[in-house]
């Protein structure tokens, strides 16, 4: 997929991912988030078009969705990024909130780096909230 093809910014993640096409079931990591969908990488390419569903158990409650492949792009090491999309408002508004902790633990990650502080994700949540919630555009667009 071409970069200038994304509507959204996309995000910068590692959260764990499950994800069913039709018989095939495989587990990764998301490698990026925005507003209307998610990339992971998988070892296998999936077409465009297909059908897939999504769990991410580290969320509470579970994420759990029905998507669409959108993009399926060979990578240099024989593995392929998936694009998925989600159509549903409701799916749209949990995407939302997985991008938000995706920023959370990145601020986490950046005080331990820069400070030596090691947050627990219930602090990190509190201070990212309280130092960049304001600015942390709504599903509108708007912030």
């Amino acid at each position: 997929m071409k970069s200038d093809n994304r509507q959204y910014i996309r995000h910068p993640s590692t959260i764990p991912l499950a994800f069913n096409i039709k018989h095939h079931v495989g587990n990764t990591r998301v490698t990026d988030v925005g507003e209307g969908g998610l990339c992971f990488v998988c070892q296998n390419p999936i077409k465009e078009g297909e059908h897939i569903h999504i769990k991410i158990s580290c969320l509470q409650p579970d994420f759990d969705a029905d998507g669409v492949v959108r993009w399926c792009c060979k990578q240099g090491n024989n593995d392929y990024l998936i694009g998925v999309a989600f159509q549903e408002q409701e799916v749209a508004y949990s995407v939302r909130m997985i991008e938000q902790i995706c920023h959370i633990e990145n601020y986490r990650k950046s005080v331990k780096k820069e400070q030596g502080i090691e947050l627990s994700g219930e602090q990190a949540a509190e201070q990212w909230i309280k130092k960049y919630a304001h600015v942390f555009p709504n599903l509108a667009g708007k912030r």
